[in-house]
């Protein structure tokens, strides 16, 4: 359950409604804080190949709420519902929203190199770059492996393909509590 403190939630809307949510979102008194993450596309319909945007995640966009703004959030034009499991809104982890922005800001492709201690089910952690520090699962252990975002409370993810040299084994979180999976490679 939300508390007074604001957190990230999943919002699911209508199809093609996240623009139009997200500006309900903004018109709001106060206006509710939100993202909607957006993937560069080439439109192949027109010969001049346009580039357009459209949402990473089709058919949601990202809320930053507390308790007071649950029902406002719900009853927005657009929406359909917050996600939730067992009655209960399941909150986005602010690690799992900043790993999407560094996504978004780059969209970069990476070639993957083999390495013998990157197997697959190895925890590794990325070195440089944009996504450094950024931990995931090696879930594909092969020599062209993609590394993905993974949004656990939407079953989603996005990939983007990390040079094996900027990887590492990871050590072992000292806190097992943890069990959120920001990244994991497909």
């Amino acid at each position: 359950m939300l508390s007074s403190t604001p957190a990230w939630v999943a919002v699911m809307t209508h199809p093609n409604a996240e623009t139009t949510v997200a500006k309900h979102f903004a018109e709001a008194n106060p206006p509710i804080e939100y993202y909607l993450p957006m993937l560069a596309n080439r439109d192949r319909r027109y010969k001049h190949n346009n580039m357009t945007e459209k949402p990473m995640f089709p058919c949601y966009i990202f809320a930053r709420i507390n308790d007071k703004r649950i029902y406002e959030t719900r009853t927005t034009h657009g929406v359909i519902y917050i996600v939730s499991s067992q009655h209960s809104i399941i909150q986005v982890p602010e690690k799992e929203i900043e790993a999407v922005r560094r996504f978004e800001a780059t969209q970069r492709k990476i070639q993957i190199r083999d390495t013998s201690k990157l197997v697959k089910g190895a925890r590794a952690t990325i070195l440089s770059g944009e996504f450094a520090g950024l931990e995931g699962v090696l879930v594909k252990g092969d020599a062209n492996g993609n590394f993905a975002v993974n949004i656990s409370v939407m079953n989603m993810s996005f990939v983007v393909h990390i040079k094996r040299s900027e990887l590492r084994p990871a050590e072992e979180p000292a806190d097992t509590q943890d069990n959120t999976r920001l990244l994991s490679i497909k």
